[in-house]
């Protein structure tokens, strides 16, 4: 074999012109393909035991387990994965995340199980392989030294390039692509496995040796455990990458939410794209919060993504980031005990205690009479029960307005009571706490008093349950001030005196958001008899005349009638905004409660009053509770559609506007809220009666701030 094969000389083709190179071409090409060949014809036992425990796990975990089993089975499972592992909120948040996506339309949950699939075997062949080589890299210099050379290679060359041999050896689909993130997702797992064992301190490994311990057990009972903090960021990076690779698994051919996001892209067709990019991230997340060291994070996923991505080459500088987290956490530790109760918190709490019950028997009273309040606009029939009477949480009452009141009530009586019988009964079972779910309350119950059903309801009426509810929520809000005022908090650092004009600015966008969330669409009615027009309806009885006397019309017929279908939906389906007669009407709660959130903002921000810290902090509490409480007014519409709707009746953007404008809100004053913390006190402070506040500390353990 010639190392150049010259070709047929072209014309005029000096040394110095473009074209002289094309006369040669070095074989490299050819050589792989023979290579390729050779491996495919002598090797294909060796390629079918590399292949066999991806087959067999994907086989298993993902097709005879995820896809086999009911949605709740899984759902439950993340759960119970994220309570044992993190905490209960982590698995909290897991069940919520996991389970929205089983409703984002047809096939969605197959795709979710399958990403969770996906991952959790590429994850798992990662440790199996990671932690083994990076205990002997951290233990064996010599092996450190071959390993890391391929280590390089590995974050160095381009997946495309690594991409091309697995195909040609395994073929296209989720084997071969489980390969692939492998390669790419495996070298942070085995750096920093091998720099948490060499960090050990060599000082407790010769003690442990010196006392006559056998290096398995050196290994097993000293360095491991003291080296996983590391080992368990190693575990955290390699599912961020893998995560991250979920593009390219699905252009190499495997299933999950990759795919309907790749096949988005290529068909260009936004709704899945967005709905399929909601799903990635609500799993990417929930993965993500699972597998945290136990110390766990506060930053958003594109930040941890995009610090994996920068540093998956350095890895261990990710381990400097942690351990001054872990310094700060201690150093806001005191050995005090949280501060007892002012009168005016406890006074305040009893009276948002009241409120709470209140709300709860609202409630379960009466909300709709004669007609359903969001079914009678999206369920045909709802629009007229005479003599029906419906409650909060029914889905022809109060539906999921309801329901807010009813979680809001429920956390102000749990707050309300542990705060005062055990003040260090965590951070936002506070005032502030209160006075957020309060507002909540409000928002949920304004939403409903201020709204109106269709205008084919005409003997609709509402109920005595939203007003109640109305009045238990204003008695929690006022309860939740009182508390506010003179609760016993601080800062963690000192609050900044200046104006704070971001907080400014993201409220005024938040507030323009949620205005052109009131004038978008609410609600998209696409049912036939609701967009045909009377001369559709004519000519579609002229079609079916035309077919009854001659049967072999039929197929013809049928196809110009779904066509008259299909022209009506896109020209004629009627769209209602909050302000419309037909509509939702949410326009004036959204508006008002937009409009009190941004005055929240800007006297949190320090613009308008006073720029004390504490003054800004319960005016953030302030903000937060109002944005929460417009967010409510939208979602609470989505969910209370959604629950109860005819196919072809669809929720609109706005009311999602109106939702995430009330996020922003909300989001604006979180910061600051938790920055704030209960003041402790110590037993030798002069100005602390110790024999009236033992009683209510006895025994409390220090909040962790």
């Amino acid at each position: 074999m010639r190392f150049f094969q010259e070709n047929a000389p072209t014309e005029n083709a000096s040394f110095w012109t473009r074209d002289w190179t094309d006369q040669y071409k070095v074989n490299f090409g050819e050589w792989a393909d023979q290579s390729v060949d050779w491996i495919d014809i002598n090797l294909e036992w060796l390629l079918n035991i590399i292949k066999w425990p991806f087959d067999f796990l994907l086989s298993n975990v993902v097709e005879g387990f995820l896809e086999q089993r009911g949605w709740w089975l899984i759902v439950l499972l993340m759960f119970f994965i994220g309570w044992t592992v993190r905490s209960f909120r982590v698995g909290l948040f897991a069940l919520v995340a996991v389970s929205f996506c089983a409703i984002l339309g047809p096939g969605y949950w197959i795709e979710t199980a399958r990403t969770i699939g996906f991952i959790a075997v590429a994850v798992f062949l990662c440790v199996v392989i990671g932690i083994p080589v990076g205990i002997a890299c951290g233990r064996i210099d010599p092996v450190w030294s071959v390993v890391r050379p391929v280590l390089d290679a590995m974050q160095v060359v381009h997946s495309f390039v690594y991409m091309l041999p697995f195909i040609f050896f395994f073929g296209i689909g989720e084997e071969s692509a489980t390969m692939v993130t492998m390669v790419f997702a495996l070298p942070p797992l085995i750096r920093l496995t091998n720099l948490g064992i060499r960090q050990v301190p060599e000082d407790v490994v010769e003690a442990s040796r010196a006392y006559g311990a056998p290096e398995y057990r050196v290994l097993t009972d000293v360095q491991v455990p003291l080296a996983r903090p590391a080992i368990m960021t190693g575990v955290n990076q390699t599912l961020l990458l893998a995560i991250s690779m979920l593009g390219i698994a699905a252009i190499m051919g495997a299933g999950g939410l990759g795919r309907l996001m790749f096949q988005a892209l290529s068909g260009q067709d936004v709704a899945r794209g967005a709905s399929a990019g909601l799903a990635f991230f609500l799993v990417a997340v929930s993965l993500d919060r699972i597998s945290q060291p136990d110390e766990g994070s506060s930053q958003s996923l594109f930040t941890r993504l995009r610090g994996a991505w920068i540093h998956r080459r350095d890895p261990e500088a990710l381990l400097d980031a942690e351990a001054e987290a872990a310094k700060e956490a201690d150093e806001q530790n005191f050995a005090g005990r949280p501060a007892p109760l002012a009168a005016s918190e406890e006074r305040g709490l009893k009276v948002a205690l009241i409120g709470g019950v209140i709300g709860i028997v609202g409630v379960l009273l009466p909300w709709a009479n004669n007609a359903g309040f969001a079914t009678s606009h999206s369920r045909r029939g709802d629009d007229s029960l005479v003599g029906e009477t419906f409650n909060g949480l029914s889905a022809n009452g109060g539906s999921f307005w309801g329901f807010f009141v009813l979680v809001a009530s429920l956390f102000v009586l749990l707050a309300g009571i542990l705060r005062m019988t055990r003040p260090d009964s965590g951070r936002f079972m506070s005032a502030d706490g209160v006075l957020v779910a309060a507002f909540v309350a409000l928002g949920a119950s304004l939403a409903y008093v201020m709204g109106s059903a269709a205008a084919t309801a005409v003997d609709f009426s509402k109920g005595i349950g939203p007003w109640v509810t109305l009045a238990a929520a204003a008695i929690m809000v006022g309860g939740g001030l009182i508390a506010l005022r003179d609760a016993p908090y601080a800062p963690h650092r000192p609050v900044a005196s200046t104006p704070e004009w971001h907080r400014v600015i993201g409220g005024v966008i938040a507030l323009l958001l949620a205005i052109a969330g009131t004038f978008s669409g609410w609600s998209f009615d696409e049912r036939n008899d609701s967009v045909l027009s009377a001369e559709d309806e004519a000519l579609i009885e002229e079609l079916r005349a035309v077919a009854e006397a001659d049967p072999t019309q039929v197929n013809r017929i049928n196809i110009e009638v779904q066509a008259i279908y299909n022209t009506a939906r896109q020209s004629e389906k009627i769209i209602s905004d909050s302000w419309t007669d037909i509509g939702a009407g949410m326009g004036w709660p959204s508006l008002i409660l937009a409009i009190l959130s941004l005055g929240a903002v800007l006297v949190a921000s320090g613009l308008i009053g006073s720029s004390d810290q504490h003054h800004k902090w319960r005016w953030s509490a302030i903000s937060m509770g109002l944005g929460a409480a417009t967010s409510v007014v939208g979602l609470a519409w989505i969910a209370s559609v959604t629950r109860a709707t005819d196919p072809s009746y669809i929720v609109g953007v706005g009311s999602f506007l109106v939702m995430v404008a009330g996020l922003f809100f909300a989001s604006s004053g979180r910061g600051l809220v938790r920055e704030f913390f209960r003041t402790e006190v110590f037993d030798d402070d002069p100005a602390v009666d110790v024999t009236e506040s033992s009683s209510q500390t006895e025994d409390a353990v220090p909040e962790t701030v």
